[in-house]
């Protein structure tokens, strides 16, 4: 790793994380790259478990720099979006081709210093060593949620594990078995098409009806064409499912009241009144073997149903993403919030002076709006909510 931006063994601004949001901080941000040390555990994206699975955004929505030809150009002629690994190789190769300089390290602490920020590293290899910042931007992204733990305990899965088995031509974890998904949005619609053709029957468990985009929605986060498929299999199912010889995947989307577990038996109820919309209307109890649901409440037209899956279920957890951060009392003492990142301001800025937060970790929802924290304002930390002045650390240089 080059260090010639630095200034006596101190950065202007390290930049920790090597994704999406980290790119757009070095190449739009207001430091130059040179005096940028960016801090990864791994360069590229965090979509890694996509693998050739193509993105649900189009290239001109994905794009890191200004420069928007950049990811076209990288793509066959007449593609309109990447898939995951492309878009891997071009978040990849837009920071080592940046000028800032990149070491692979997992940031094991950031405390305050004299002058800054003093971060604390080890390397692929175990190797512990300490960098120095005038200014420090967490762009560390996020992960995909994970189920409770006593989901978990019980066997309950996160989406990406599917997308990984099923890079690896598994799907024995679910073959043949009912697949309860929790979610509402993207993640959820996609994976239960990529279920549905080994499952017994697949059912999707929204807090909501999001509806597809433009068509039913404007919100541009709402599903799109990748959900397609999974939105046409269920009003395809709802008609073929059990006739012979074709055999369609049988697929159900429910907006639920609730969901529980009870040792191996998973329970849900949900109300026919909320469910008489276009995927709703198609879900409902007897419209196929798989609709196995009773009335536990209400009268005609206001019925809530339950239904429970046994053993022979898998449940998957589909409920989208939370920002990652650094360990460390430093970023344990700031405020959060609700959706996980950090109190800032419409800077970037935290709660101490000098560091700021982009992308996820800034509740920044996509590429194209993730903005880059402005570290030239002045350092004085203006957070939307009031969080606690962490006392300076002196270290030893």
């Amino acid at each position: 790793m080059s260090e010639s931006g630095s200034r006596t063994g101190r950065w202007r601004l390290v930049v920790v994380g090597g994704g999406s949001a980290g790119v757009i901080q070095v190449r739009q941000g207001d430091v130059p790259p040179q005096e940028i040390l960016v801090v990864a555990e791994r360069v590229g994206t965090g979509m890694a478990f996509l693998g050739r699975t193509i993105l649900q955004s189009y290239a001109d929505e994905l794009i890191l720099s200004r420069r928007s030809g950049e990811l076209q150009s990288a793509l066959a002629v007449g593609e309109l979006r990447p898939n995951a690994d492309e878009y891997d190789t071009y978040v990849r190769e837009s920071l080592l081709r940046s000028g800032a300089s990149v070491t692979l390290a997992k940031v094991m602490d950031i405390q305050r210093d004299e002058d800054g920020f003093v971060l604390s590293l080890r390397t692929p290899g175990g190797v512990r060593r300490q960098v120095y910042a005038d200014a420090v931007v967490l762009a560390t992204g996020s992960t995909p949620r994970r189920p409770p733990e006593d989901w978990q305990a019980a066997g309950a899965i996160s989406y990406d594990t599917v997308y990984r088995e099923l890079t690896q031509g598994n799907t024995s974890r679910w073959a043949g078995l009912s697949v309860v998904i929790a979610g509402a949005g993207n993640s959820a619609m996609q994976t239960a098409g990529l279920m549905a053709p080994a499952a017994r029957d697949v059912t999707i468990l929204a807090n909501r009806y999001v509806g597809m985009y433009p068509s039913e929605s404007d919100d541009r986060f709402a599903w799109r064409a990748p959900s397609q498929l999974t939105y046409e299999l269920v009003a395809k199912s709802s008609r073929e499912c059990g006739r012979r010889p074709w055999r369609v995947p049988c697929v159900r989307h429910l907006v639920h009241d609730s969901l529980d577990m009870d040792g191996d038996t998973v329970r849900w109820r949900y109300r026919r009144e909320v469910n008489l919309g276009m995927l709703g209307s198609h879900s409902l109890p007897d419209r196929c073997r798989h609709a196995r649901g009773t009335v536990v409440s209400g009268g005609e037209g206001d019925e809530v149903w339950e239904e429970t899956r046994g053993h022979d279920s898998v449940v998957v957890w589909a409920t989208g993403s939370n920002p990652v951060y650094p360990p460390g009392e430093l970023l344990a003492s700031l405020s959060r919030e609700p959706d996980g990142s950090l109190s800032r301001d419409e800077y970037g800025r935290t709660g101490v002076p000098g560091l700021f937060v982009t992308g996820a970790c800034a509740g920044q929802r996509s590429v194209n709006d993730t903005v880059p924290a402005r570290t030239r304002t002045p350092l004085v930390a203006v957070p939307p909510k009031a969080a606690p002045e962490f006392p300076v650390v002196q270290v030893a240089v």
